[in-house]
């Protein structure tokens, strides 16, 4: 009930509205003016539901203030569900909304390709070590979406086209990454038998790669 309460409300000021505007101005003694303000109600009740609607299919509730990062929002992120919490609020910051909600989905998918890469390898050591990778990889750039999500919301309008772009380019970073871990999931789900873990799996020197070149990127600036 709670979650549905302003939606709710809303409808009841709006119906509380119409009341008021039919029954003490007379207006529907007027067919056009009648007709007019029947339209324009039903067309307000429409659009604010649209948008109850719309804004529970992302996470969000209407009319919600944005998400304030604070030094507090860092000293918070101690497990991985933190990093999600924080995300999820950003849903509210609209600048980066869009890849919040990318970001949030990428980090399910990780879970999901990770719960099914553990089920059909025969390389646990190693595939763990590279799963990790993963995960620090995603974590951290959950970091970094924060930071600048943090200087977008003290940034000039004029400003954000350039923080947004950076935003994205962690999403197509996420992206990548996920790519190749899909490419080692089809071919390690193809080995079978005795000897095969010790086959050459490409696609796991390439999520391999992959890593490493994104650690380069960090570390020399670029990422910037």
């Amino acid at each position: 009930m709670k979650k549905y309460l302003g939606q709710i409300v809303f409808n009841c000021i709006v119906a509380a509205i119409g009341t008021l505007l039919f029954t003490t101005t007379g207006i529907l003694e007027n067919a056009v003016a009648g007709g007019a303000g029947i339209v324009a109600l039903m067309s307000l009740l429409c659009g604010g539901n649209y948008l109850f609607v719309r804004y529970a299919g992302e996470g969000k509730q209407a009319f919600q203030p944005d998400y304030i990062i604070t030094e507090q929002t860092f000293d918070s992120l101690n497990e991985p569900e933190d990093y999600i919490e924080v995300l999820k609020d950003l849903r509210n910051y609209s600048p980066c909304r869009q890849e919040a909600i990318k970001m949030i989905q990428q980090w399910e998918l990780y879970k999901k390709k990770s719960a099914t890469l553990n089920a059909i390898s025969y390389q646990g050591g190693v595939y763990e070590v590279v799963n990790q990778d993963v995960e620090s990889v995603m974590l951290n750039n959950m970091v970094l979406f924060m930071k600048r999500a943090a200087i977008m919301q003290s940034s000039a309008n004029n400003e954000l086209s350039a923080h947004r772009t950076y935003v994205r380019s962690l999403v197509a970073s996420n992206e990548k990454i996920l790519g190749d871990y899909t490419n080692l999931l089809i071919e390690a789900s193809q080995l079978t038998g005795a000897d095969s873990g010790k086959a050459e799996i490409k696609s796991l020197n390439l999520l391999i790669e992959s890593i490493r070149d994104y650690r380069k990127d960090l570390e020399s600036g670029d990422m910037q």
